[in-house]
């Protein structure tokens, strides 16, 4: 994770975040299995005049190891989400993993960030995390990244 790369990103969690959760605080999937995504008031706003930054999307998804979600229809639930947003997202990295996993990428850990970065050639010390949990503060820490700002504030929610 190199601090001089040069790149400044914007990372988000995905749920609670970027998109709408079902009463279970997890992503809502039809009876087919597809995820709804719904996004969350004032995301396009504040997204789409930075749409010639990197942006990046990181995503606990224990669902796929639980049974619950498949893994290409959260990719799927992703590439609509940027297709709604005006195709502005850079990336995105997914761990299928649950805790009992002690995987490197699931957050609170740095691994999705730390893969992002490294690809994208990203400055985390100059870089910004948003998250709507102390787990996303946490990874962003972990990863180096210098800012955290709540989803809440960021995106203007009262």
């Amino acid at each position: 994770m190199s601090g001089d790369a040069g790149n400044i990103a914007l990372f988000c969690d995905l749920a609670g975040t970027l998109v709408a959760m079902d009463d279970t605080r997890q992503l809502p999937v039809d009876a087919q299995g597809n995820i709804t995504v719904t996004i969350l008031p004032g995301v396009r706003e504040k997204l789409a005049p930075m749409h010639d930054h990197l942006i990046f999307v990181v995503t606990n998804q224990a669902g796929i190891k639980r049974g619950r979600l498949r893994r290409e229809k959260v990719e799927a639930a992703l590439a609509e989400l940027d297709r709604q947003l005006g195709d502005i997202l850079t990336g995105w990295e997914i761990c299928p993993h649950d805790d009992t996993d002690q995987c490197e990428c699931r957050k609170p850990k740095a691994g999705m960030i730390a893969e992002l970065a490294e690809v994208h050639g990203v400055d985390l010390a100059h870089s910004t995390m948003v998250g709507d949990q102390e787990i996303d503060a946490q990874a962003a820490k972990a990863g180096g990244i210098g800012r955290f700002v709540h989803a809440a504030e960021f995106f203007g929610w009262k």
